[in-house]
């Protein structure tokens, strides 16, 4: 008997509603925009759904876990319906949607803000005064006297971590850099390590042209560059970074180059990026092409650290143990940043199966192979509690 298909890969958050608990769907590729809310029954069918199982397996299986309770052939069917119906199945209608939606992405002229009015203010003047608001509370007297050839800051929303942008984006501030390249995270995943977008950055303040010299450079050195350029249209990782660099530079003309990591770890296999050329030709590519035109060019890393929780996994609860072992975790990482040590930090977070769930491991290793011999100063630290039970750490760093 055939398998039944694959659930895709999707942010699922227990809520309530009406004081029945729900499972809230969201969809970091984009497919599906709005959120989605399913029952838990049908969310615990969902689950099941692996790409390997078939119909007598779900039955099977879903009775075993709920006290030999039966799951007739045609409710399985009817839920299977639906799920693909509304794009969550990795099938012939999730293909539809994508290749539609990619194809639409290249043929735009630009990249659209697509968390505006989603994830922060539409409203330009809202949103330039919410994070003017951010900079104006970090103290010039504390940020080191030199310019910085790069900076981590934290992806988490404005509302969270609002103080840590400001503190690496005040730093940033002082560089004379008028191109800057963008490093995030490809949270929904891509064909590529490391994939390069082409097109300029439009947000509600204005659009970020692309440093196009820069970008031709690249693409001759790895022609591939931009095959899969399309992850970019719904990452947030590198717009809230595009959004805050316009306020921090207060229009200052500046170009960009995004570039988003995929998890290296899908092919190095336990070995460090090094020793996996599709990797290390890409990062040589970059930190040639960086070292070119050093003189006006500095480096924004947009990640968060830890994710640790019930809510993404955890048996412990997100208590005030949870934060302190979570803090040593990060910091034992930021260590390895603080001193340059692109390998010590690979070896620290992701040859030891990154416990933590740290997602700056390829963008921030990428960074430091890019600037090395590079040293950081640890400008802010904190931590956000996840609403569905959780704890999300990030910091900002100075890098010279």
């Amino acid at each position: 008997m055939s398998s039944l298909p694959r659930l895709r890969a999707l942010d699922l958050v227990p809520v309530q509603v009406g004081g029945r608990p729900m499972v809230a769907v969201r969809d970091p590729e984009g497919l599906v925009e709005d959120t989605l809310v399913l029952p838990l029954e049908v969310a615990e069918v969902a689950l099941l759904l692996d790409g390997k199982r078939d119909w007598v397996d779900v039955q099977v299986e879903y009775a075993r876990r709920h006290r030999g309770a039966l799951l007739f052939r045609s409710d399985l069917a009817r839920i299977v319906e639906e799920l693909d119906r509304c794009g969550l199945l990795e099938t012939e209608e999730a293909r539809r949607r994508r290749a539609a939606l990619e194809e639409a992405f290249r043929r735009a002229p630009e990249r659209p803000p697509y968390f505006a009015g989603r994830s922060y203010p539409s409203d330009p003047d809202r949103l330039w005064a919410q994070l003017a608001r951010s900079l104006r509370a970090v103290d010039p007297a504390r940020l080191p006297s030199a310019a910085p050839r790069g900076v981590v800051a934290p992806h988490v929303d404005f509302e969270r971590g609002g103080p840590c942008y400001g503190w690496a984006y005040s730093a940033l501030a002082r560089s004379e850099a008028t191109a800057f390249l963008l490093l995030g995270v490809a949270h929904a995943g891509a064909a590529q390590p490391l994939v390069l977008c082409t097109k300029p950055y439009r947000t509600p303040l204005g659009t970020l042209p692309v440093d196009q010299e820069w970008v031709e450079d690249l693409l001759r050195e790895v022609p591939d560059f931009a095959e899969a350029e399309a992850a970019h249209r719904t990452e947030h990782s590198l717009e809230f970074q595009a959004v805050f660099l316009q306020v921090a530079l207060a229009g200052r003309p500046a170009a960009v180059v995004p570039v988003l990591c995929s998890a290296f770890e899908l092919w190095t296999g336990g070995r460090s990026p090094r020793e996996v050329e599709l990797v290390e030709r890409g990062i040589q590519a970059l930190r040639r092409t960086f070292r070119d035109r050093a003189d006006r060019a500095a480096v924004v890393v947009g990640v968060d650290f830890s994710h640790v929780g019930p809510r993404f996994g955890d048996p412990e609860p997100p208590d005030s143990a949870l934060a302190l072992r979570t803090s040593a975790g990060d910091h034992r990482a930021l260590d390895h940043v603080l001193r340059g040590d692109p390998e010590g930090f690979w070896q620290e977070v992701a040859a030891r199966g990154n416990p933590q769930r740290i997602d700056a491991t390829s963008a921030l290793y990428t960074a430091l192979r890019i600037l090395e011999p590079v040293r950081g100063e640890l400008l802010h630290y904190a931590q956000a509690p996840d609403p569905a039970g959780g704890i999300v750490s990030f910091a900002s760093v100075a890098l010279y």
